[in-house]
């Protein structure tokens, strides 16, 4: 049981340092508005060995993380041999969920090479290239729409073991998550609708 608690810890922790990231990633992109700033900051960032100290905590979170999932998801389904026959919430499919996390993982693999590869002397260049193709925007909304899913029922799991479940919480926590959904997609669609 003390190994459980430190895997659900170790997720947790992991996945607190990966969302923080995501909203300074997220305010860092939306100065694409203002070019100068832009390419000022990421010229910084992919010069120096803070573009690799970053990408070798998120793996290293990411793999912590993933791990403590696999383990703990093992133990829940030992320990529920018969399937729960009425759900209080909306349920969904055990296959979907996997589908869903798979299909993240990929969004994040794709999303940090494509990064790697751009010239990072023209980030602002490579940013308008890469969504200027409806299928990389649509891309990119899917695996936003599922990373919202994933952080939203994170976050509302983590609220709820401190045991925060009001809906004033609840909707703290999804408003948090569109919010921070909306300033990653507002960038690709408004390079594929407005820049020619």
């Amino acid at each position: 049981m003390k190994l459980l608690q430190l895997q659900k810890r170790s997720m947790a922790l992991a996945g607190t340092l990966m969302a923080l990231y995501l909203v300074l990633h997220m305010l860092t992109n939306l100065s694409f508005f203002t070019e100068s700033s832009f390419s000022q900051f990421y010229h910084w960032y992919n010069s120096g060995v803070v573009r690799w100290i970053v990408l070798i905590l998120i793996a290293v979170s990411l793999f912590i993380h993933i791990k403590a999932a696999i383990r703990i998801r093992r133990v829940n389904a030992k320990a529920r041999t018969i399937a729960y026959k009425k759900h209080d919430k909306f349920h969904v499919p055990a296959i979907l969920v996997t589908v869903s996390i798979v299909f993240l993982f990929a969004f994040i693999a794709v999303h940090v090479f494509q990064t790697l590869s751009f010239d990072s002397t023209d980030v602002y260049g490579e940013l308008i290239l890469q969504f200027q193709s409806v299928w990389m925007v649509l891309f990119y909304l899917a695996g936003l729409f599922v990373l919202m899913m994933h952080l939203q029922h994170s976050l509302a799991n983590v609220l709820q073991t401190l045991g925060k479940t009001s809906l004033t919480c609840n909707g703290l926590v999804l408003v948090g998550c569109l919010l921070l959904t909306a300033g990653f997609a507002v960038i690709p669609l408004y390079i594929y609708s407005v820049i020619p």
